[in-house]
């Protein structure tokens, strides 16, 4: 690549202890076919032979290969790193453990330069297991009930197989039902992060909510139904908390508590605060408090359905819950489970 031209799109890796992965990384960059790319890679303090495989590998050190370390101080702080760096016009994450479909960047950039009011394209996530490549979700697109996801059921404007959401609820449903997917199947335009990079605070979770306030701040959002991330799913995921102790249960809960609360500030409408409100009495009710039950923390699990119903008082069950939650802790010293 001449240096002197910037590429079109600079893909930023986030690495920690992944050295296993590496070679599964470097394969779906490879196949790629679109190429005008640069990549940034981000080692955030790996202690397992992470670099010495770069250097081993002649990949650190190639023409459109970036390699940087840095003391651990979580993924975000890595992307912020790697944001500072990168050059090109429009943004691609990329976790080490994943991978993309071959067309991904070559799909995605055709359509950005095609439609420039277009800031976050995004497609779907098929879901496989690491180690048997057996498919268990082939798209997040689809709820369990088999219902379409409600962020792609908005309102759109039909360009060829890109669909522009144009639905004036599109704040409040990113609120109560999130951004489908994560930023690693999307392309997103630098210009995005010139005001706004990711808070290096949290250590999980944040692609939700920097999604969420990408929509709150106006950002234009479009999709395509076909898959653009292949997530693995494996023990070494840092941000699996379904079957996870009650201690991860209880930390998840709090971020997404921080999480919700930070939206907020964003909030302009009257029914955008009450849902980031519904959706803080969810979290209390159904994680924060679970997770305080189970870790023996009666008096704290009670407190945090309190702040449910407190949130939300026209919910009945939170109501019911609480007062299951008082009878409990009453009768705990007597030995006696409700």
């Amino acid at each position: 690549m001449n240096e002197q031209i910037p590429p079109t799109v600079s893909v930023i890796v986030p690495l920690y202890n992944r050295e296993k992965f590496l070679p599964q990384l470097y394969a779906t960059l490879d196949a790629q076919t679109f190429k005008d790319f640069e990549v940034i890679l981000i080692d955030d303090g790996s202690t397992d032979n992470t670099q010495q495989w770069l250097q081993e590998n002649s990949l650190a050190h190639g023409q459109d290969v970036i390699y940087r370390h840095q003391e651990n101080a979580g993924p975000y702080v890595a992307r912020n790193y790697g944001l500072s760096l990168a050059k090109g016009q429009y943004i691609a994450f990329q976790d080490s453990d994943d991978e993309w479909p071959n067309y991904h960047l070559d799909e995605f950039v055709k359509a950005l330069d095609e439609h420039s009011d277009i800031d976050w394209l995004f497609g779907s996530l098929q879901r496989i297991d690491h180690d048997t490549k057996e498919i268990k979700e082939s798209s997040n697109f689809i709820m369990a009930d088999g219902s379409r996801h409600p962020f792609v059921s908005l309102l759109t404007e039909k360009r060829n197989a890109i669909s522009v959401i144009v639905d004036e609820n599109i704040k409040t449903v990113a609120i109560e039902h999130c951004v489908p997917g994560s930023t690693q199947c999307a392309i997103i335009r630098k210009s995005i992060f010139e005001k706004n990079v990711f808070d290096g605070s949290y250590r999980t979770a944040y692609d939700r909510f920097y999604a969420i306030k990408s929509v709150l701040q106006g950002h234009k959002f479009a999709f395509v139904d076909t898959t653009h991330q292949i997530y693995h799913i494996h023990d070494a995921h840092i941000s699996l908390v379904a079957g996870a102790s009650p201690e991860k249960a209880e930390r998840s809960a709090k971020t997404m508590l921080r999480g919700y609360s930070s939206l907020l500030d964003l909030a302009h409408t009257k029914q955008e605060k009450l849902a980031i409100k519904k959706q803080l009495a969810k979290v209390n009710a159904w994680e924060l408090s679970i997770a305080l039950k189970d870790l023996g923390k009666l008096k704290a699990s009670s407190s945090a359905m309190l702040q449910a119903w407190k949130l939300d008082p026209s919910n009945w069950r939170f109501a019911k819950s609480y007062l299951v939650s008082l009878l409990r802790l009453c009768l705990a010293p007597l030995g006696i489970k409700p």
